[in-house]
């Protein structure tokens, strides 16, 4: 017995992904060799689910299941099957998009009180985002309040800068779920993000002062995500950054040879999507698509 996290109730805690599991099993099908990477910073370690921690009653846990179940049909799947670039969405999508992002929250919060390294006005609006998410989570509130929710399903990326198309970014968005907390005080740009294996999704607690948003935003009720799309954040050159500082940790020779062993003894591996991630990536850097 612990208190839920959601809830704050004393019951059996389940152990609760903080990235959806259909979004590590859509990793792992698209993967050659059928199995995850322990993240970026720690590539040498073979994995096959994501992270998971006991932080939900059984209750809770049901609450995120049929929203879950509405992304996964509605808008993954079509991204990743058809290559959908619009989709229609209901308030599942924003449900969807706070529960995420409050599992991260919640953790990270956890972690920047422990470490007391920012100050009590930047945890007052952390804290305070954390239990408006969590009053929309149980049906206490209607909305998110000031808060925003936003969606940016990432196509194939055909133009970067010289450092980005040498970090293969296609390729490490569509083969990765990460989320974390982000904040610019000196901006006053406050946001949770999470990568959903090329799809990112954000609750923006408070916007920066040069953000652009466009065709991002998640209605609370219903809506479609279509192009034309434009994000400008610190947030979002703060993850290309990661993605810099990722590309440069190097996968053992030891993992490598797993590695070709896997390749060895999957006969589909032409078939395999993070082949044709890889081709976008190599069509990138030699300049063949603009």
């Amino acid at each position: 017995m612990a208190t839920c996290a959601l809830c704050k109730s004393d019951k059996l805690l389940k152990e609760s992904h903080t990235i959806p599991k259909f979004v590590f099993d859509r990793i792992k099908e698209n993967s050659p060799t059928g199995f995850l990477r322990g993240g970026f910073l720690n590539p040498n370690q073979r994995k096959q689910d994501g992270d998971k921690i006991k932080m939900l009653c059984e209750v809770c846990e049901q609450k995120f299941s049929q929203a879950e179940k509405e992304f996964a049909e509605n808008v993954f799947k079509p991204y990743h099957e058809l290559g959908k670039t619009s989709f229609s969405y209901g308030s599942w999508l924003s449900y969807f998009i706070s529960s995420v992002n409050w599992r991260t929250l919640h953790l990270d919060n956890i972690g920047f009180h422990s470490k007391k390294e920012w100050s009590d006005d930047v945890l007052c609006v952390l804290d305070d985002a954390e239990t408006m998410l969590a009053d929309f989570l149980l049906g206490k509130k209607p909305d998110i309040g000031d808060m925003e929710n936003h969606i940016l399903p990432l196509f194939e990326i055909t133009g970067a800068s010289p450092e980005l198309k040498n970090i293969e970014p296609n390729f490490l968005f569509r083969t990765s779920a990460f989320g974390y907390t982000f904040f610019v005080p000196g901006l006053d740009g406050f946001y949770v993000f999470a990568n959903l294996a090329g799809v990112l999704i954000f609750t923006v607690i408070r916007k920066g002062k040069n953000d652009v948003w466009e065709n991002t935003l998640v209605q609370p009720g219903d809506g479609i995500i279509a192009p034309p799309v434009q994000h400008k954040s610190p947030l979002m050159a703060n993850i290309m950054e990661l993605l810099i500082k990722c590309s440069k940790v190097k996968i053992s020779q030891a993992q490598k040879d797993k590695i070709i062993e896997s390749l060895k003894a999957n006969p589909q591996v032409p078939q395999a999507k993070a082949v044709e991630i890889r081709e976008w990536d190599k069509k990138l850097r030699d300049g063949t698509i603009c």
